[in-house]
């Protein structure tokens, strides 16, 4: 009878010329991963994207309607990075997307978090009054600045970046773990 077993289980094992549903698997696993393209060119081909933490919108920075380069252009970048009090828009620089999207790059994350960019002058006026850190020549209300963080990046490792690449000012909040960029003068400074 042990015999019978015997023979009948070796009758059901895979001929040398059948391949096992194992071996069948792994191979066609490996002819997908060799179909599949490389990461680096799908991490390439994707956007960057940007929320605004104040109006809880989300925007693509890249791509053909990305606010950096894109069809969205002036009024889209004024409409997106706009005084989350006031709803006033002001004019973002091109340029000044360009640096977040390069450091996005750097950093290689896709998604960038927007403190702040386009501040009314009511609202920066306001915020002096109540003590907030808010520099007398802000560059906020020009256009000329966006708070942001990189949501996998530790603030000061952005920070010391942006200090070597960006020729404008760089402002550095360890405690509200964000950094500041401008298009004034080079310079730096840290704020709480």
């Amino acid at each position: 009878m042990l015999a019978l077993a015997l023979a009948a289980v070796l009758a059901q094992a895979p001929t040398p010329s059948t391949p096992s549903k194992k071996d069948a698997y792994l191979a066609a696993k490996q002819d997908a991963h060799t179909r599949r393209p490389a990461r680096a060119t799908q991490r390439a081909d994707r956007p960057i994207w940007a929320r605004n933490l104040r109006t809880h919108e989300i925007r693509a920075l890249t791509g053909p309607s990305g606010l950096a380069e894109g069809a969205a252009g002036q009024a889209g970048r004024s409409a997106f990075f706009r005084c989350w009090f006031t709803h006033g828009e002001g004019p973002i620089p091109a340029a000044l997307v360009a640096v977040i999207v390069a450091a996005a790059e750097h950093f290689e994350v896709r998604e960038v978090q927007i403190i702040s960019g386009f501040r009314h002058p009511k609202y920066n006026l306001l915020l002096t009054k109540k003590g907030r850190e808010v520099a007398t020549k802000s560059q906020h209300p020009l256009g000329n600045a966006i708070d942001f963080l990189l949501p996998e990046v530790e603030a000061r490792e952005l920070y010391e970046w942006l200090l070597g690449t960006h020729d404008g000012g760089v402002g550095f909040y360890p405690i509200s773990e964000f950094v500041h960029i401008d298009l004034a003068r080079k310079r730096t400074w840290r704020g709480t």
